[in-house]
């Protein structure tokens, strides 16, 4: 089954604007492997939904904005900036990012993600008090 990668996209978006790891999961194909410029290491479905599901814990908003999307070979190239909220009403940084993700039907198999980590450092301080 062949769908719109840019159907795909907003259904990811939607999974991070409904802070819902479910629907997180639901996008990305059991085998979908997750890289990012920081870390410069693959990251497993499971593992990703994870992380991802602690910065969903923190937040009482999140969202992309100022989306532009580009269709490439079997996928999309997503810049973006992630604003929210925390849950004590404190605006978080905003995180621009570039996706270059890699779809197959209706599901993710590769994202490769690049952001600077270096505005993101309150989020990570709050993820490390769930722990």
């Amino acid at each position: 089954m062949s769908t719109d990668p840019f159907t795909v996209a907003d259904a990811f978006n939607a999974a991070i604007k409904a802070r819902s790891e479910a629907a997180l999961s639901a996008v990305y194909a059991d085998d979908a492997v997750i890289w990012n410029n920081v870390t410069q290491a693959d990251m497993t479905k499971a593992e990703n939904v994870a992380v991802l599901g602690s910065v969903f814990r923190i937040a009482s908003e999140l969202e992309y904005v100022e989306v532009r999307r580009h269709l490439i070979d079997d996928g999309f190239v997503q810049m973006h900036k992630l604003v929210g909220t925390f849950n004590d009403g404190v605006t978080m940084p905003d995180l621009h990012a570039c996706l270059v993700v890699k779809t197959r039907g209706d599901q993710i198999i590769r994202i490769d993600e690049y952001f600077d980590l270096s505005v993101y450092g309150p989020v990570f301080e709050r993820i490390s008090a769930l722990q």
